[in-house]
């Protein structure tokens, strides 16, 4: 193996643990040179990928990110991990509905991707609307969410201070 796909391998594993800052110093030196590698293959395209992960993440620099990360997608479209990629960089750009998306579009092609899969758990399903034949954004609607939304917080926890005390 040679010492450009160590690094790569090694910037993609500080990546894993969330180590975003020392990954995107790595994928910088690996990428960022004139010597960089060319990037022409699927095995290219994880490097890609979580490249863009962490720019998106340190450097708030989400165009580019989501720019990379597309370019993963169009090397290796069969990949559950870039589609997370993906959906987590929408995510951290404040565009849930296009992670969201992203996530869905990834499962429908690896469906049982477990980092998919986790992603899209951890983007959720949103509640219907509080009146359903009003438009979400109706002034009613978003009062009467965010009443009901303070309400499950405040008996959460109710029940957090409950359970505490039968511990005792």
């Amino acid at each position: 193996m040679t010492r450009t796909i160590k690094d790569v391998n090694a910037a993609i594993a500080l990546t894993k643990e969330h180590d975003y800052l020392h990954a995107l110093t790595q994928f910088v030196e690996i990428y960022g040179t004139d010597s960089a590698p060319p990037i022409k293959s699927g095995k290219d395209a994880a490097g890609l990928s979580y490249f863009a992960l962490c720019l998106a993440l340190v450097q708030k620099k989400y165009k580019p990110a989501i720019d990379l990360c597309k370019r993963a997608l169009d090397l290796e479209f069969y990949s559950g991990e870039h589609y997370a990629n993906l959906s987590r960089i929408y995510l951290a750009a404040g565009n849930r509905k296009k992670a969201v998306e992203t996530a869905e579009a990834g499962l429908k092609l690896v469906p049982d991707d477990e980092e998919l899969l986790e992603v899209r758990k951890e983007l959720g399903v949103r509640a219907r609307p509080t009146v359903p034949f009003l438009d979400r954004s109706n002034p009613v609607n978003v009062s009467l969410g965010q009443a009901r939304h303070a309400k499950k917080h405040a008996s959460g926890e109710r029940t957090k201070k409950s359970t505490r005390r039968h511990e005792r």
